[in-house]
């Protein structure tokens, strides 16, 4: 007994013949007459008396038809339920960073579709006040961003994954490089800023 039997018996009950029901399943009659005969040789019984004008169920038919519609339904429910719990097991992180971190991000999410095909990770850029209002009103999962220690804010947990300096990097006839340290008054004099 298959899946696909009980469907066409279920067709063929509905519509009258096995022509309406074949039409319905995109097979052909003799599929249809053909499943029904096999379903009748394996439960020993006669489902339709067969006519000139059509079929109709015997006493054992409606029988037959009515477990046939309850194991339909089951089988229904299932997918529905399984359906469910795909949904329920796949998993989304919004990743929200600044475009420095774009390459970092997505290589990560590469690695993460591999190791874990049910987690779906998207990817939005913005600046850092951006980023950060992405994360606080709980539109991004979590946020990449390029912050010094003097500016964290307490609203959020912080973890720092790449540590490092900036480093400014001078042409060697300019007069920063003979500097240890920049300031920004130092940047300030060097570049000439025009004003609108």
């Amino acid at each position: 007994m298959y899946i696909a039997q009980l469907q066409y018996l279920i067709a063929a009950a509905s519509h009258g013949t096995f022509t309406k029901a074949a039409s319905v399943h995109h097979v052909t009659v003799p599929t249809i007459s053909q499943s029904v005969r096999q379903l009748e040789d394996e439960l020993d019984t006669v489902i339709f008396h067969r006519t000139k004008k059509g079929i109709a169920p015997t006493k054992e038919g409606y029988l037959i038809l009515q477990h046939s519609a309850s194991i339909l339904k089951s089988v229904e429910m299932m997918k529905r339920e399984l359906s469910f719990l795909k949904e329920e097991a796949s998993e989304n992180i919004i990743i929200s960073t600044i475009p420095g971190m774009v390459p970092q991000v997505v290589q990560t999410t590469i690695e993460f579709a591999k190791r874990y095909p049910l987690l779906n990770v998207q990817m939005l850029e913005g600046d850092t006040q951006t980023v950060l209002n992405h994360v606080n009103q709980g539109y991004a999962s979590m946020g990449l961003i390029s912050y010094s220690s003097e500016q964290q804010e307490t609203s959020f947990d912080w973890m720092p994954m790449i540590q490092g300096k900036a480093v400014l990097i001078v042409n060697k006839n300019s007069s920063l490089r003979f500097l240890n340290a920049v300031t920004a008054e130092d940047l300030r004099n060097e570049v000439e800023i025009p004003l609108r």
